[in-house]
C-alpha cells in the first residue's frame, strides 16, 4: 500500500483523516475481524461514527468492525457496511440481529480450502431455499389426508380463546392431514366457527387441568404430534396439566409454546432427549427457562445440557438441536416475531415456512398478524412447486 503511494495517517490527526475520508468514493473497513468482542472506544469509535455519516460506499472485509462474528452482537459506533465480503464460510454474526443490520449485502468468496472439509468443521448452518427443498417431503397423487400426519392442539382458557385456533390454522396451512383440538368451551367455539376442518373437542372446565389427561388417552392413538401451551394460562392446575401430559405420552412428539414454556420452567426435568420435544420460546420466555441468560452461547449450552431441541424466535430465528448445533433462518421479516418423521427437520421446515410466509405476505409487515401469515403458507408451497418444475425442465439452476 505504501509502495503504491498510499498515505499512512495517524488517527489522532483528526482533521487530516476526516479530509481524506470526505474525498473518498469507497471506504473499506479491515480494522477488526470476526473474533472481535467488547466495545469500540476512543479514536476508532469516533472514526466509525464519522464514516457512517458519509455518503461514500462502505465495504467491510470479513465482518464490519464492532460486530461479533459469533452471535451478531454489536458495539456502539460499529462500521455500517453496504457490502461485506467474507471468505470460506459465512459467519453466524452475518445473519443474526443486530449484527446483520450492519453487514449490508453479504458476499462469500473462496478461501481455497476444500468445501467438504469446511462443511465438516462447521457447527452451524444457514437455512435457505436449497436446504428446505431437500427437506420437503413429496406428496404422491394417490395419497389421502391420513398420509400427512395428525396434530392435536391443547391449550386455551377462559381468558385466551384465540391462541389454539391460530395453532390449528398453522397446522392445516403447513400441510397436516388431520388436526384435532382439545380446549375449554370458549376456544372450541372459536375453532368451530373459523376452522370447520378441525375436530374440536371440549374440556368440561374453563381451564385445562390434570383431570383432562384421562380424556386424551384414547385419542392419543391417532395423534402423531401434540402442540401444548397456546393460551393455556398459568393457573396451578394448567401447569400440572402440561407437565403430566409430557410425562404421560413419551412416545409422542411435542411442540411446547407460550404458557406451556412457563409450565416447563417449573420442572426442567421433563426435557429429555428420549422424548421428542421442541420448545419455541422468544427471548423473554427463554430467559425464564435459563436464569435470565438469553445470549446465543447460553442457548446452545441449554439445549446441549438438557438434550432438547429449541427454536429461539426473533427476526432471525435460530433452531438448536440436542447436541448444540444451530441452524439460522434467513427468511422472514419483523412481522414474524410435521410430516417427515424427523423432528429436527420438521422444526427447521416450520421455522423457515413461518418466516417465508411473512416475507411473501401481501400485507405490510407493519400491519400483519399471525392468521394473515398462516394464510400465506400456500404462497410458499406454490413457490417451491414452481421452482421444482423449473429445475426438472432445466430452466432453473
Amino acid at each position: 500500500y505504501s509502495s503504491l503511494g498510499g498515505p499512512a495517517v495517524d488517527l489522532e490527526e483528526t482533521s487530516v483523516v476526516e479530509d481524506l475520508l470526505k474525498r473518498a468514493d469507497i471506504i473499506i473497513d479491515a480494522v477488526f475481524g470476526t473474533g472481535f468482542h467488547g466495545n469500540l472506544e476512543g479514536s476508532i469509535a469516533k472514526l466509525f461514527e464519522f464514516v457512517n455519516g458519509l455518503k461514500a460506499y462502505r465495504l467491510a472485509v470479513d465482518i464490519p468492525s464492532g460486530v461479533s462474528g459469533f452471535d451478531g452482537s454489536v458495539s456502539d459506533s460499529s462500521f455500517k457496511a453496504d457490502k461485506t465480503v467474507t471468505f470460506g464460510l459465512a459467519k453466524v454474526g452475518h445473519f443474526l440481529y443486530p449484527g446483520c443490520g450492519f453487514c449490508g449485502e453479504i458476499l462469500v468468496e473462496s478461501a481455497g480450502f476444500p468445501k467438504k472439509i469446511m462443511n465438516s468443521l462447521a457447527d452451524s448452518e444457514v437455512i435457505d431455499e436449497e436446504v428446505i427443498s431437500a427437506l420437503l417431503p413429496e406428496r404422491p397423487r394417490n395419497s389421502y389426508k391420513g398420509s400427512y400426519g395428525s396434530v392435536l392442539v391443547t391449550g386455551g382458557s377462559e381468558v385466551y380463546t384465540g391462541a389454539p385456533y391460530l395453532s390449528a390454522l398453522g397446522a392445516f396451512r403447513s400441510g397436516c392431514g388431520m388436526v384435532y383440538s382439545y380446549t375449554p368451551g370458549g376456544s372450541a367455539s372459536v375453532i368451530r366457527n373459523n376452522l370447520p376442518e378441525a375436530i374440536a373437542l371440549v374440556s368440561d372446565g374453563d381451564f385445562l387441568g390434570p383431570g383432562d389427561i384421562k380424556h386424551l388417552s384414547k385419542l392419543m392413538d391417532r395423534i402423531d404430534c401434540v402442540v401444548v401451551g397456546p393460551g393455556i394460562g398459568r393457573k396451578e392446575d394448567s401447569v400440572e396439566f402440561v407437565l403430566q401430559l409430557l410425562r404421560s405420552f413419551p412416545d409422542k412428539s411435542f411442540v411446547v409454546d407460550a404458557d406451556g414454556l412457563f409450565a416447563i420452567s417449573k420442572d426442567l426435568s421433563v426435557l429429555s432427549r428420549s422424548m421428542e420435544i421442541v420448545i419455541t420460546p422468544h427471548p423473554g420466555e427463554f430467559g425464564r427457562l435459563n436464569e435470565g441468560r438469553t445470549d446465543l452461547e447460553s442457548f446452545m449450552k441449554f439445549c446441549s445440557i438438557h438434550e432438547t431441541r429449541a427454536i429461539l424466535k426473533g427476526a432471525s430465528s435460530v433452531f438448536c438441536d440436542a447436541s448444540g448445533k444451530i441452524s439460522i433462518n434467513t427468511a422472514g421479516n419483523t412481522s414474524f416475531a410435521a410430516q417427515t418423521g424427523d423432528l429436527d427437520k420438521s422444526a427447521i421446515l416450520g421455522m423457515y415456512f413461518m418466516g417465508k410466509a411473512a416475507e411473501l405476505s401481501r400485507i405490510s409487515e407493519s400491519s400483519n398478524s399471525a392468521s394473515r401469515i398462516a394464510d400465506s403458507f400456500s404462497l410458499v408451497f406454490k413457490q417451491f412447486e414452481q421452482n421444482a418444475k423449473e429445475r426438472l425442465h432445466g430452466t432453473r439452476p
